[in-house]
């Protein structure tokens, strides 16, 4: 099977202005030589990211400022893309997340993960497959979560929505398995970013823990997958071992060691 090619084709990614967006866009500009839409909520953070890229090689970027938590984000998103690029490949990173007890007084932060992980999702996969279709081509990367695999207590929306995610992507690709457009999915465990710190994961599990990954190295084992056009990859030995170990155990047992695993 052969396999994907970003050269000089243009590439969405959502959430590029940091994390793992971010390091996902230094990678395909620098190592795939790609060319970027980056799209995520702070304008000045996306400059930023342009100016590095285009000041040490041959790649264009183009920026779009959009808030994919808003009820028309991901509608706004593909007009503005479709029409600022050729676009041959979407990666949708954007993601969000809260740390703590799950209770009805965070509901409208618990919306906006829902809106951003799961519905933002949906909508930019479904209406850039139906363009691709058209098309004759196109690839798309959903970014999910380990915690999409494994009820995750503590992070329990965001755990819900990578669940939801991983589950219609994965549908999404057998549903169109004759199809010529790509549907992949990459389930990372924990990534040292800004998400960690702003939530307050990292006082749980430290940035330079050995459970979260360094953004560099995830982003190159994402794109890697996706060239493979792979249907799901979990990267890293220690996450591998984990989703072995938990299909052994009952249900009930894995859950209590993810709650205990994240219990504040």
């Amino acid at each position: 099977m052969a396999k994907l090619n970003f050269k000089n084709k243009w590439v969405l990614i959502t959430g590029a202005s940091s994390g793992l967006g971010r390091a996902i866009a230094l990678y395909m500009a620098k190592k795939e030589n790609a060319n970027l839409v980056v799209a995520a909520r702070r304008t000045e953070r996306l400059e930023q990211l342009k100016k590095e890229i285009q000041s040490s090689g041959d790649s264009k970027v183009k920026i779009i400022t959009i808030d994919l938590s808003q009820p028309k984000g991901a509608e706004d998103l593909f007009k503005k893309a479709t029409e600022t690029a050729d676009i041959y490949a979407v990666i949708n990173n954007a993601g969000i997340t809260f740390y703590g007890k799950t209770e009805i007084a965070h509901l409208d932060r618990f919306e906006k993960i829902i809106d951003v992980n799961l519905k933002a999702t949906m909508v930019l996969t479904l209406m850039f497959l139906s363009w691709f279709e058209t098309k004759g081509e196109g690839a798309v990367l959903n970014i999910t979560s380990a915690a999409g695999l494994i009820p995750t207590p503590f992070q329990l929306v965001y755990s819900a929505s990578k669940h939801a995610a991983q589950a219609f992507t994965e549908g999404l690709r057998l549903e169109n398995r004759k199809s010529k457009v790509v549907i992949s999915s990459f389930a990372p465990g924990g990534i040292a970013t800004e998400m960690l710190t702003k939530s307050g994961l990292d006082k749980k599990h430290g940035l330079n823990s050995p459970f979260n990954m360094k953004t560099e190295r995830a982003a190159k084992l994402a794109v890697k997958a996706f060239k493979k056009k792979k249907f799901l990859s979990v990267p890293g030995f220690m996450n591998k071992l984990m989703l072995f170990l938990v299909r052994l155990f009952p249900r009930k047992l894995v859950a209590a060691a993810s709650e205990l695993a994240y219990r504040p």
